[in-house]
């Protein structure tokens, strides 16, 4: 599966250049501009879709909680991370 989809856009040459010129003044290229105006008409759309999935979300709330009540390890050095995925086995 890909990961982009280009297209092809026709534009007269005022809306071209009107577009190009305010895609400048923000500082972005002309495709960015028009992803950010894309991105900005659907806003509402894409924050309705959720983000992972149920099991997902369950698996974070129960870490949440784990926080919460304190059961966490703390690793402060990459010899703790090693020490603590390899007492795992055990």
């Amino acid at each position: 599966m890909q990961n982009r989809v280009q297209k092809l856009i026709t534009f007269s040459p005022n809306l071209y250049t009107l577009v190009e010129k305010k895609a400048e003044r923000l500082g972005v290229s002309f495709p960015e501009y028009i992803r950010i105006l894309a991105v900005s008409d659907i806003k509402e759309q894409v924050e309705e879709v959720p983000m992972v999935d149920v099991e997902t979300e369950r698996q974070i709330g129960k870490s949440l909680q784990d926080i919460k009540k304190g059961r966490y390890t703390v690793l402060k050095s990459d010899e703790d991370i090693e020490h603590h995925f390899n007492n795992l086995n055990k």
